[in-house]
């Protein structure tokens, strides 16, 4: 259970910032461990559904805390290699190819959360092995942080990855005065997240076998949500590209779910239903929901199928969902999303006390959600 659902994030490679893969780091930490167990805050991930999760049942989550409040501490096992570890070709080809804002903006040091999006030149790019020209759509899998180490000392808690074939907010970034934008949501016709999500819990976005992300010339957009961490710090988001294999051949697309109009009076709860009717026969493979402070509920369905349900929304926390199986949902059925919000005190991510009223905005006291579903046209 530690290899699994701990060291991920608590192993020498992680992003958290607490480390739990030795005996005497165990034994220094077992106690608060056992305390964010019982009450499901870890492991972090309890969406449910048909995604892949670290989500523990509830027997697993009582002999798991048991053990930590026990006075032997568990033995602790080596994690398990991380995919680029067992491959390194893949690893020196993606390293080289990091993209990276050339300058960094710089968090406050308390305050709210905040949302920042940068511009990155996409010229770098890696090959699947056959002759790839400049001007050409690149073949991903999907996307990783380049340095995953590194979030332990970052106020990044998510960043979400579109194209930007027209450029388009590169002129805002330079009317901007400063690195990055304060932005959020689509980018243009493309929706932030068309091309994958990372999160501090989350480090890497791997579409299953046989799919693949199409990047087109142009720029890419790298939006960052990020929280205080008490002091100042460098907002330098990295990422690097999963290449994609010659049998990946079904190109993946997004579907955007925005809120819009969104206005939740203070002590109030609201429930938004999203709706999209599919043109075509799909396969539907990976979901990603955005949201802040207020979003507390999330459950998104294709047709008769549940894809993810999230009772617990935590901005911290936020991940993206690949599907242990694509989902065929048919021409004419409906994707559904209903996104619950939650601006009462007993919110506790709630940014005000007493609460107030939320529009659309920027968090922490403005409330911005979509959900953005991947889908391969049907075979």
């Amino acid at each position: 259970m530690l290899a699994t659902h701990c060291l991920p994030c608590h192993g020498s490679n992680g992003a958290a910032p607490i480390r739990l893969d030795t005996p005497e780091a165990v034994e220094r930490h077992r106690l608060l461990a056992a305390a964010l167990v019982e009450d499901g805050t870890m492991p972090p991930s309890i969406a449910g559904g048909r995604v892949r999760s670290r989500a523990l049942p509830s027997e697993d989550r009582l002999r798991l805390a048991a053990l930590l409040r026990s006075a032997t501490p568990p033995a602790v096992p080596s994690p398990h290699p991380a995919p680029e570890e067992r491959d390194a070709a893949n690893l020196a080809a993606t390293l080289a190819t990091t993209l990276a804002p050339q300058h960094a903006w710089t968090m406050p040091a308390s305050g709210g959360a905040r949302v920042r999006t940068f511009v990155i030149p996409s010229d770098a790019r890696p090959t699947d092995g056959a002759a790839q020209g400049a001007g050409e759509t690149l073949r991903v899998r999907g996307v990783r942080f380049a340095d995953p180490g590194s979030l332990a000392r970052s106020p990044i808690r998510m960043v979400s990855i579109a194209a930007d074939p027209r450029r388009s907010m590169r002129r805002l970034d330079a009317a901007d005065g400063e690195p990055g934008i304060d932005a959020m949501g689509n980018i243009g016709s493309v929706p932030s997240g068309a091309l994958g999500a990372l999160s501090r819990t989350s480090v890497r976005f791997e579409l299953p076998p046989g799919f693949h992300l199409e990047v087109p010339p142009g720029d890419i957009v790298v939006e960052t949500t990020c929280e205080p961490i008490g002091r100042r710090a460098a907002v330098l988001p990295r990422i690097a590209w999963i290449p994609a294999t010659a049998t990946d051949t079904r190109a993946v697309r997004a579907i955007a779910l925005p809120v819009r109009g969104l206005a939740v009076d203070a002590g109030s709860c609201q429930t938004q239903e999203l709706r999209h009717r599919m043109a075509e026969d799909a396969d539907i493979v990976a979901v990603i929901v955005k949201g802040g402070a207020f979003l507390r509920t999330a459950a998104i369905a294709a047709g008769e199928a549940a894809l993810v349900e999230v009772p617990d929304f935590r901005m911290a926390f936020n991940e993206p969902w690949c599907l242990t199986e694509p989902v065929r949902i048919g021409r004419g059925a409906e994707l559904v999303a209903r996104l619950g919000f939650d601006n009462t005190a007993d919110n506790p991510q709630q940014p005000s006390s007493p609460p107030r009223d939320v529009v659309a905005g920027l968090p922490p006291y403005g409330e911005d959600a979509i959900v953005i579903v991947l889908y391969a046209v049907a075979e």
